[in-house]
This record gives structure tokens, C-alpha cells and sequence, in this order.
């Protein structure tokens, strides 16, 4: 792809077009690869613009619906001027009737109102006999869908959009959390930024909950006498059915809902209950001629909700899951979805789309020492006039990211030097942690100490780090690298791609080679690796592996198992400072305060095996350290005060009593 392009949308339905136009409009370059079924969700549609017929409940949804809905006509005028294309947009309002009265008449918006057996039937005459009262919602409207994309496909040829049809993607590139490219039926393309828009096809692309959910369709042809409006004029929107009426005299009737995977085509079955559920509502129908049957595949999500944001990856942006709204919140969709990559501005709505939403990782767990055990609560100090505490811990979106992956506990443990295999599960657990390293070559050769370690931890809840402990060579290192991810995938860590790189052929101090550790980090890079180097604190070196693509880079603080703290604690600043991946301190701290200090130094995570193992108590001392870890990154967050050569008096000067004032009182 032509380096100039700065965005490439994967998918070319209402929602990638629709993000195309409006980042094209602000001057960006763009480029949609669009796979062109003729099926998809924008299909299996009726253009229903109707939040509160849909009866959403109050909150982020609703409030996404009802933006969009509020820019739609302004949206209409700009595809209309851009294309000079009619796109049926109707704010004709809609009736949403009901075969039971509701156990009260209450809406969740003032802007609707109930009508009664007799009352619904004055607003549109015909409708059945079990049809006892309904709903009138004046705000609520339509647009003809297809002519929507008819008209956002000719907007974007007019604008210059490259939309390349019959394009299916294959792969997408990763590295150090950021896409680097896409392989697609058509070569490779290469992008500042992507957009994945591609409606039920995501789970294809990405590991996103996103399942099809089949819908059938029929449209049928209202009669007309001379001189006389059509028999239907608004919407329906009634018990299991919809009619959603032309102004030309179409009828759309729709739509099942089947979760049914992959399968495709109308059935029988599907059109009779579309024809059985849509007489029952309006009995006129079943002489009307059929003229058209239909199916398409909607994006479902496990909430029903649109998946929406920023992604894992950096470059990545979700615009997808809209399931039986992308008609309506195609307009609200492109205005967000642009405004975050032209402003890199999030706008507070998109918080509730969020795609990490289904995938929640376990909290560290939360240490609170006996001291503050005694603090008031807010309910408590607030007699007193004295503002109230708040947590002490990192907020939510001080995360840990790597490759991609997220993690709220900065502190790494090992597996290793163990009195016991229950002492290192409670240590673990009590840690925080979430990212546990294992040697490969141990457990394989079921070392002394490692029996049953694989089995040993809950790889569901805690990430796992092979490491290439043992490797002398970096040949040696890239193949146990690769045993490493097979035995995570074997315990069901599938997507784990994550080595710790050690090449170590020193036996007596044990540092690590860095020519070696270079070689094969380039290599496992290639081979699609994260990968995590065990590096002496060198700056250069640091900077080498990122530039290769290394997902962080692991000075040592001193030499593995020494105890002796952070020794070079000048090279170690240098790297933190250069570095724009993570830095992550591993070896040599022995004591909470070292760990605390590493975190102050601005360390964004310290591996500390050792000093937990091989302490008196080694669960005491797990706690000890997840607490110093945390500690030490809320002070880096906070600042510390600047280093001063004289006193500096805490307590103020002004408004102090003077000798005179006290001779007085005296």
C-alpha cells in the first residue's frame, strides 16, 4: 500500500464507509478493504431509526442511539449534497403496538406516549384483532438502507477514497503491541493506523466475541387506490415483527433472529414465521404480492453491545459488534471514531464499548497494612469537617502493557528455589502478581523443584513467561523458546507468545551474553515472538534489542541471586529514560525497600524470584514485596520533592506569634 495513506478500514459496510467519509472530509488519507459480501449486516436490515421503540434502558447505550439519531438528519444532508442520492430518511415517527397491557403505562423517555385499543387504531387503521394498546414514539423515524450504502459508496468514490472490493485479510501483523501489518488475498498493506470495521467477519480477523446472528427478510407491495395514500404509512414495530413501509409502496417485513453460526439462505420455516407473525399484526398483508426475500448476518456480542475504541494494540482501532443497530449508530460511530484518530480525543461515551470489557483480568490482590486499618471512614472523618481518604492504590488505567496485554500488578515472580510447592503457590497468590516466569528446560526435564509445576498454578488466572533459562547459545535459547510456546499453549495460554531470553554461558556470575541475547532476540522477533531480554544494564544494548523489536528490556540490578540491590543504579536511569518500551528490573533485588527503589527510579514493572524464594518466610516476604511494588510506583506518580542543599522549614512562617505577642499573653 502507497505509504501516504495514513488509515486503512478493514471492512467496507455502513460502518467502515461511514468512517471513511467522515476521516476523509477532515483530510485524512484512507483506504477500505472491503470483502464484498453480499450479505452482510447492512442487508439484513430495515433502516429503523428507533431507539425508544426498541425500548433501550436508560444509559450508555441509549445515550449512544439518541446521539445518533439527533446528528442523522445533518448526516442525510451531507450524503445528499455530496451524491445528489435521495436516502429515504423519514422522520415519520413510529407505533410500537402490544397483544398484553402492560402492567403500567410507563416509558423511559417523556417524548412517548400510550395509546389505548381504540386510540393506537385512529393513528393506523387495520391492525389486528389482538392488538390491545401500543406505544406512539414521534421522535423516532426511518431510512432506506440501501440507498444509505448506495450513497456513501458514491461518496466515497467522489472523494477519492481507495476502495479496494474482493479483498479477504488473512493475517495481522503484530509487534510490540502494535500492528505492523496486514496480509490479505490481495499482498500486503501497510498503515499509520487501522480500523477494523468488519461487522460478523471480526472473530476472523481478531479474537473478539463476535458471532453472527442470521436474520430473513421479505418485502411485499402495498395496493394503492387512484388518488389515495398507501394502506400503511408508519412503521410497526410490534411483538417479534416489524413493517417498515416505502414511500414507492414497499412493505419491508422482518427480521428473524437465529444464531444459527455460519448457516446461510432463507428457509421455509424462517419466511412462514415472518408472514405468520406479520399478519397477525396487520392481516391485509397475507394478499399482498411477495416481492422480495432476503438474508443477512448481523455482528452479535455476548451484551448485545457495539464493541467500540481503542483496541490492545496501539495502532488498532474497534468499530464493530453493532449487532441490530448500524444503521442508526452509523453516524454517531464515524464521528467518534474519527474524532479519536484525527484528535486522539476519546470521547466519555465510547467507555461502555470498550472491547477489554469481556475479557476482565484478575486484580492483584489488595494489601492493606494493619496501620490503616484504623483510618476513618468517609462517613466518619465527615463530622469533623476533614476531607475524606481515598484509596491508596494506582488508578485503573495505570496498566502494565505488554505486546499488547494487559496487566495491573508491576510485579513479576518465578517458580524456583522453593522450600515447597504449596509455598510458592500462597507466595504467588498473595504477590499479586500476574505474570509468573517458568524455566522451559526444567520443567521439561522435571528438574528437582519443578515436578508438577505446570500443573501446580492456574494458568486461566495468572500469565505465563517461559523463560530459556539454562541456554548457553542462542541457538540453544531459540529452541527452547519455541518448546516454551507450545507449553503454554498446551495449558491453554493459545495466544501466548511471550519468552523471557536468557543466554547465559557465564556459570560463575551468571551474566548474560550479549551478543547472543541479541541474535536470538532478532530471530524469535521474526518468528513472532514477544520477547523479554535478560540484558546486563546497558544502554546501548537496550536500545539495540528495542530497535529489533523486543517487547521490554530486562536490566539486571546486580547479579542473579546476589541479593545485592540495585548496583548500577546511573545505567539503569539512562535506560529507563531512552527506553520506549517497558524496562522491567530483574536480578539482584533482595529486599522490599530495593524493589521500592526500582519503581521511584520510574521501572515499569521488577521480576524478584530469590529474594521471595529464599527468604525465612517466602509468602511474609511475596507480600512484602507486591506492597513495596506498589509502593514505589504511586511514589513515582506522585513526584518526589526536589533535593534541596539547606532546610527547608514544613511548618509556615507566616502568621506565627512573635516574642512581643507572647510577652502580652504572658
Amino acid at each position: 500500500m502507497n505509504a501516504s495513506n495514513d488509515i486503512l478500514i478493514i471492512g467496507g459496510g455502513i460502518i467502515g464507509l461511514a468512517i471513511a467519509v467522515d476521516l476523509k472530509l477532515r483530510g485524512a488519507s484512507v483506504t477500505v478493504l472491503d470483502r464484498n459480501f453480499p450479505h452482510r449486516a447492512s442487508q439484513a436490515a430495515a433502516g429503523m431509526l428507533a431507539p425508544f421503540a426498541e425500548n433501550l434502558p436508560p444509559g450508555p447505550m441509549l445515550d449512544l442511539c439518541l446521539k445518533s439519531r439527533w446528528l442523522y438528519p445533518e448526516w442525510v444532508r451531507k450524503l445528499q449534497d455530496l451524491t445528489g442520492l435521495d436516502l429515504g430518511y423519514n422522520p415519520c415517527g413510529i407505533l410500537a403496538p402490544v397483544y398484553e397491557l402492560p402492567s403500567e403505562q410507563f416509558c423511559h423517555n417523556t417524548a412517548s406516549q400510550w395509546l389505548d385499543k381504540t386510540a393506537i387504531r385512529l393513528y393506523q387503521p387495520g391492525l389486528g384483532d389482538d392488538v390491545v394498546g401500543g406505544w406512539w414514539h414521534p421522535e423516532d423515524g426511518q431510512v432506506d438502507n440501501r440507498q444509505v450504502m448506495a450513497a456513501l459508496q458514491q461518496a466515497a468514490q467522489q472523494l477519492g477514497i481507495q476502495v479496494k472490493n474482493g479483498v479477504t485479510v488473512q493475517t495481522i501483523q503484530q509487534r510490540q503491541g502494535k500492528i505492523a501489518s496486514i496480509l490479505t488475498s490481495e499482498g500486503e498493506f501497510e498503515a499509520k493506523t487501522y480500523v477494523l470495521a468488519s461487522g460478523s467477519w471480526a472473530s476472523q480477523i481478531l479474537p473478539l466475541p463476535v458471532r453472527p446472528i442470521k436474520g430473513q427478510m421479505l418485502a411485499v407491495t402495498m395496493p394503492q387506490q387512484p388518488g389515495e395514500p398507501f394502506p400503511l404509512q408508519r412503521v410497526l414495530f410490534g411483538p417479534s415483527t416489524y413493517l417498515v413501509p416505502r414511500r414507492n409502496g414497499r412493505l419491508i417485513i422482518g427480521a428473524t433472529s437465529e444464531d444459527v453460526g455460519w448457516t446461510p439462505h432463507n428457509t421455509p420455516q424462517g419466511i412462514v414465521t415472518l408472514i405468520q407473525q406479520a399478519t397477525r399484526l396487520y392481516p391485509a398483508i397475507a394478499d399482498w404480492p411477495i416481492e422480495e426475500i432476503w438474508w443477512g448476518y448481523r455482528p452479535g456480542t455476548p451484551d448485545e453491545l457495539p464493541i467500540l475504541g481503542q483496541s490492545s494494540c496501539e495502532n488498532l482501532i474497534l468499530a464493530t459488534g453493532h449487532y441490530r443497530n448500524g444503521i442508526l449508530l452509523a453516524p454517531v460511530t464515524a464521528s467518534l471514531i474519527a474524532d479519536l484518530i484525527i484528535n486522539q480525543t476519546s470521547d466519555p461515551l465510547l467507555d461502555a464499548f470498550r472491547g477489554d470489557r469481556f475479557y476482565t483480568q484478575p486484580s492483584p490482590t489488595t494489601v492493606i497494612m494493619t496501620a490503616f486499618n484504623s483510618i476513618p471512614t468517609k462517613s466518619q472523618n465527615g463530622t469533623n469537617g476533614s476531607p475524606p481518604y481515598r484509596e491508596l492504590t494506582p488508578t485503573n488505567a495505570d496498566e502494565l502493557i505488554i505486546a499488547g496485554r494487559r496487566f495491573r500488578s508491576r510485579l513479576m515472580t518465578g517458580t524456583g528455589k522453593y522450600p515447597t510447592i504449596a509455598s510458592m503457590q500462597q507466595s504467588v497468590a498473595v504477590s499479586g502478581c500476574q505474570i509468573v516466569t517458568v524455566a522451559v528446560r526444567r520443567v521439561q526435564t522435571k528438574a528437582p523443584g519443578h515436578e508438577g509445576l505446570a500443573e501446580a498454578l492456574d494458568w486461566s488466572k495468572i500469565w505465563m513467561l517461559p523463560n530459556t533459562a539454562g541456554c548457553q547459545t542462542a541457538e540453544e535459547a531459540i529452541r527452547v523458546a519455541r518448546l516454551g510456546r507450545e507449553m503454554a499453549k498446551l495449558l491453554g495460554q493459545e495466544d501466548n507468545n511471550f519468552v523471557k531470553l536468557e543466554v547465559i554461558p557465564d556459570s560463575k556470575y551468571l551474566l548474560p551474553d550479549p551478543i547472543g541475547t541479541l541474535q536470538a532476540a532478532e530471530q524469535l522477533v521474526k518468528e513472532g515472538f514477544a520477547v523479554l531480554p535478560y540484558i546486563n544494564a546497558d544502554p546501548l544494548l537496550a536500545k539495540r534489542l528495542e530497535e529489533v523489536g523486543c517487547a521490554t528490556v530486562m536490566p539486571l540490578g546486580s547479579p542473579i541471586g546476589s541479593g545485592q540491590g540495585i548496583r548500577n543504579t546511573a545505567n539503569i536511569a539512562i535506560i529507563i529514560e531512552e527506553a520506549t518500551v517497558p524496562v522491567v528490573v530483574d536480578a539482584g533485588i533482595g529486599t522490599p525497600s530495593e524493589a521500592a527503589q526500582a519503581m521511584e527510579l520510574g521501572a515499569d514493572a521488577v521480576l524478584i524470584n530469590s529474594a521471595i524464594a529464599l527468604a525465612k518466610d517466602p509468602v511474609i516476604m511475596a507480600k512484602a514485596m507486591g506492597m513495596a511494588t506498589e509502593a514505589g510506583r504511586l511514589a513515582y506518580l506522585a513526584g518526589r520533592i526536589p533535593v534541596k542543599e539547606y532546610a527547608s522549614a514544613s511548618s509556615p512562617l507566616t502568621g506565627n506569634i512573635n516574642s512581643n505577642q507572647l510577652a502580652a499573653i504572658g
